[in-house]
C-alpha cells in the first residue's frame, strides 16, 4: 500500500517521476503531476484456452477506446502530452473497443452460478453480451466431469 501511495504522490520539487502503469491507469484514477504519457499500443488480457483448460495472459493490440483513456491520463491537472508509438494507419486497424471479458473468459464459475440460480442456461438471463454458447457448454461439461453438476445440469451438492 505504501508503494501505491508513493506512486500517486506528487514528485518532490525539482525531480521527475516516471510511473509504469497497468490497465488500472485507464480508469478515472488521477496521478498528480503526470505531464506525458507514452503509449506502446499494447494491452495484456486474460484469455481462456479451451484446449488446455487454462487461462493465460496474452499481449494484444490495444483498442482505440483504451488508447483514448490512456491519453486522458496526461494533463489532468496541468498541460500534458501523449506520445503514441504507432502510425495513423495502424490506429485505423485497432479495434474500436476491447472485446467483452465474457467472450474470452473461463465460464465454469458462471455456469455453476447459473445452475445455483436454477436457470436453464445463460439464454434465460439478460446479459449485455451473451456468453458464447460453445464456451458455456464446455464449462458445463467440465463441471459435470468434476461431479459438480448432474446430467440435467443441476448442482450435485
Amino acid at each position: 500500500f505504501a508503494r501505491q501511495q508513493a506512486a500517486l504522490a506528487p514528485a518532490p520539487p525539482g525531480r521527475r517521476k516516471v510511473v509504469l502503469a497497468t490497465a488500472i491507469a485507464e480508469t478515472s484514477l488521477t496521478v498528480e503531476g503526470v505531464r506525458i504519457v507514452i503509449d506502446g499500443g499494447r494491452a495484456r488480457r486474460a484469455r481462456f484456452d479451451p484446449g488446455s483448460g487454462m487461462t493465460r495472459l496474452v499481449t494484444e493490440r490495444a483498442s482505440r477506446a483504451e488508447a483514448d483513456q490512456r491519453r486522458g491520463r496526461a494533463g489532468r491537472t496541468a498541460p500534458g502530452l501523449c506520445l503514441r508509438l504507432w502510425t495513423r494507419g495502424e490506429e485505423g486497424a485497432m479495434p474500436a473497443f476491447a472485446p467483452p471479458e465474457i467472450a474470452t473468459a473461463d465460464l465454469a464459475s458462471l455456469a455453476l452460478e447459473i445452475a445455483a440460480w436454477g436457470a436453464a442456461g445463460p439464454e434465460a438471463l439478460r446479459f449485455i453480451d451473451q456468453p458464447p454458447a460453445g464456451a458455456h457448454a464446455e464449462a458445463r461439461a467440465l463441471l459435470a466431469a468434476l461431479g459438480a453438476l448432474d446430467a440435467a445440469g443441476r448442482i450435485t451438492a
